[in-house]
């Protein structure tokens, strides 16, 4: 069996959808005693299974040089990126050259992607799979619709322009291609011409069975305590990014309608971002700071406990073309608690949801459609707790890297 290589600059210091993506996927290829060589600037190596061999880059690169190679790949040639970037070409053509070249070369995150792209043209590696973990146009394309002025909305529209630029250089050269949904191939396979030729493989977002903890009691403890929560309130959470197709905003307006009808209503929203200050504002213009409580980001690990205090959890995101296509790990992770979840009702999320099996779902973007699911929970709480008994049992089971890894090695 050829052997694994996994590419990637990130140096895993924050958790993520993307990071805790890599650590499934590497760490249930290991348990098949597959040979996997992991190429990274991870800071913490216990996060990866001792089987993994890893192979430090030991280049730093800043987030403006990371900016920079995209942008050049995207508007000129690989021989410019050369010229610029000749130490770090240098210093991967030296790691990749003690490597066989019949391994399977995977890259992993958007930035990695160009980078397998960039190396190939380079003929330091035959080959390179990429693993779609983001869509730059996407979020550009979202951002000029939202920009206030025609200077800010070129600015973006020009970005999203060489972002699809770049996409189409690096999905062109790629031998490979891991989707996440039958949604993301079907919008990249009208999008590129070139998708279909390629080795497609169907890889979800899923849960990395050592990221599902348990609650910490005296953390529950703490958070009852210092938020001021009893046994007579009624708990929604929030967890994740405060970004621009995040929706958080949106949420609060939502909890503050919800709030009017329901006294015994609170809010615990955990994250940062850009759109903070926002809802900082949001919840002083709507005077609910003595139940709407932004507690700012916290480790992946305290996750589990902030759940346990927690009655219904939601998923808050904006409409946009990438949850579209991709199911957020924030999901997943709420699915796994075994409390109630609202989410919006993307074409991915019904992928894995039919019929509501799983959770609650509101209109994106739907400041009313979500409120209404809030109130619905409250209202309807016994009930709906009966018809979602279960769903964290299966998500253990079936939506797990664990049990969809076969998936790279058929």
């Amino acid at each position: 069996m050829k052997e694994f290589v996994f590419f990637t600059l990130n140096d895993f210091t924050k958790e993520g959808g993307g990071t805790i993506r890599i650590l499934g996927i590497l760490n249930e290829l290991a348990k098949k005693e597959v040979a996997i060589t992991l190429i990274s600037n991870i800071q913490d190596r216990s996060k990866v299974d001792s089987r993994v061999k890893h192979i430090p880059i030991n280049f730093p690169i800043s987030r403006e040089d990371k900016r920079k190679i995209q942008f050049l790949l995207g508007v000129t040639n690989y021989q410019t990126v050369n010229r610029k970037y000749k130490p770090l070409l240098s210093r991967l053509s030296e790691i990749f050259s003690t490597l066989s070249p019949e391994s399977k070369f995977i890259f992993c995150e958007y930035l990695d992607n160009s980078v397998g792209y960039w190396l190939k043209k380079n003929k330091v590696i035959p080959s390179y799979i990429n693993d779609i973990h983001g869509v730059a146009g996407f979020e550009f394309d979202f951002q000029a619709k939202q920009a206030k002025n025609l200077k800010t909305k070129l600015g973006f529209m020009l970005r999203k322009f060489i972002a699809e630029r770049l996409d189409r250089k690096v999905f062109d050269e790629a031998s490979g291609i891991i989707y996440a949904s039958k949604a993301m191939y079907s919008y990249y396979d009208r999008k590129y011409r070139s998708f279909h030729t390629k080795k497609n493989y169907h890889l979800p977002y899923l849960l990395n069975d050592a990221n599902v903890s348990a609650s910490d009691e005296k953390l529950v403890a703490e958070i009852r305590k210092n938020l001021d929560l009893n046994e007579n309130d009624f708990i929604f959470l929030f967890a994740g990014a405060f970004k621009e197709t995040g929706g958080v905003p949106d949420l609060i307006k939502a909890f503050a309608k919800v709030k009017k009808r329901f006294s015994s209503a609170k809010l615990i929203v955990i994250g940062d971002g850009p759109s903070y200050a926002e809802c900082e504002k949001i919840v002083k213009d709507e005077k609910i700071g003595d139940r709407c409580f932004l507690v700012g980001r916290k480790p992946y690990h305290e996750l589990s406990s902030y759940q346990e205090v927690a009655d219904v959890i939601v998923c808050p995101d904006r409409q946009n073309n990438y949850s579209e296509l991709i199911v957020h790990v924030k999901y997943l992770d709420a699915l796994a608690s075994g409390k109630l979840v609202i989410n919006g009702s993307f074409k991915s999320v019904q992928e894995i949801n039919q019929d509501k099996e799983l959770s609650l779902l509101f209109k994106p973007s739907d400041i009313n459609s979500l409120a209404e699911q809030m109130s619905l929970a409250i209202t309807n709480r016994e009930e709906l707790e009966r018809k979602f008994e279960g769903v964290n049992r299966y998500v253990l089971e079936i939506l797990t890297y664990k049990n969809n890894i076969n998936v790279l090695l058929n």
